[in-house]
């Protein structure tokens, strides 16, 4: 998800390129697919609290994103101006 919040970076940078745009919103795509499929493969022996407690933490990091990629979709004024203090370095 790191690749995901660059990209929304650069796009920023780049003032809104509609090509950049659509590159963000694939990379932000990918990402969360990513993501899911990683959480929907941990066994339930391994859901320990700490684990449930992580994949809480990575639930709420990709929710994240897909409200900003939504914004982007949308084309909201602001979509990309958002700021990064919502997300933690971890994921």
């Amino acid at each position: 998800m790191k690749k995901a919040r660059q990209a929304i970076r650069m796009a920023r940078e780049a003032n809104s390129d509609a090509s950049i745009v659509a590159r963000v919103l694939k990379v932000g795509w990918d990402s969360l697919v990513q993501t899911h499929r990683l959480l929907a493969d941990i066994p339930l022996d391994a859901a320990s609290e700490p684990v449930m407690t992580k994949q809480l933490s990575v639930q709420r990091y990709s929710t994240a994103l897909l409200v900003r990629l939504r914004r982007i979709a949308r084309n909201e004024p602001g979509a990309l101006d958002v700021g990064d203090d919502d997300v933690d370095d971890e994921n």
